[in-house]
């Protein structure tokens, strides 16, 4: 097989793939969008289960579903972890979030539905929150991840925090006391709807290793420009004090 041929039957699968993708995407649209409560809790789950099983998943844009429900997908730098969360009650003040988690290691493909904290902590976190953000760095050979989440609550203050965890075999594992101690950045309370900007709450500056996160006045202000640094060491970040102005 010439060229030519091998560039053709490779575009024809590409295609194939897609067209399968996007068709799976706008019945499960169709159905999440129902009035019937039954039909569109269906196609939820639905859409959910498709999202645990299928591999190809893990690259597919799901322009219609962020356009029409809101849902976000953000994926780890090196391509092998993506968390999808969506506000299921985007007009109530009472915000419920879900969340679907997929990973590889190797050759292996995994999922999973349900709050990322309940994941990472095997503990019984009955909420889900949206995952803004995922950051990608090294550890001497490790791959670490950061996941950056928030939520609204019924108060109409928001509450965003990072994670850090790493895939180990074909699990992914939490990496406690990550931040000087701690199991988290972040993680106070400010006066938001959800719609500031996340790479405004965090940073990441791969050269000089350092991590920022937020800062409030105690009064659900937050303190424009102003973090809390933290420098990555041999095995976790190490806070740096006072916290710093860094735009």
């Amino acid at each position: 097989m010439n060229k030519t041929l091998i560039f053709f039957a490779i575009l024809a699968v590409t295609l194939v793939s897609c067209s399968k993708l996007e068709s799976n995407e706008k019945k499960y649209l169709e159905g999440m969008q129902s009035q019937e409560y039954e039909k569109a809790s269906q196609a939820f789950n639905e859409f959910c289960h498709w999202l645990e099983q299928d591999r190809e998943t893990m690259t597919y844009d799901f322009h219609n579903m962020r356009e029409q429900m809101g849902l976000k997908a953000v994926t780890s730098s090196d391509g092998r972890l993506r968390c999808y969360s969506w506000n299921t009650t985007p007009n109530d003040s009472l915000h419920i979030y879900a969340d679907v988690t997929q990973w590889t290691a190797g050759e292996n493909f995994i999922a999973f539905t349900g709050p990322v904290d309940k994941l990472l902590t095997n503990k019984d976190y009955p909420v889900a929150h949206m995952v803004d953000s995922i950051y990608s760095l090294k550890l001497g050979n490790i791959d670490i991840y950061l996941i950056a989440q928030s939520y609204v609550n019924k108060l109409g203050h928001r509450r965003a925090y990072v994670t850090a965890c790493t895939i180990s075999d074909i699990r992914l594992l939490p990496m406690p006391f990550f931040f000087d101690g701690i199991d988290n950045a972040g993680n106070e309370e400010f006066n938001d709807d959800g719609t500031y900007p996340i790479d405004k709450l965090f940073k990441w500056d791969e050269k000089t290793g350092i991590f920022s996160a937020y800062t409030t006045d105690g009064n659900y202000n937050l303190i424009p420009g102003k973090f809390v640094q933290y420098k990555l060491g041999n095995e976790r970040f190490t806070r740096l004090t006072p916290a710093t102005a860094s735009e």
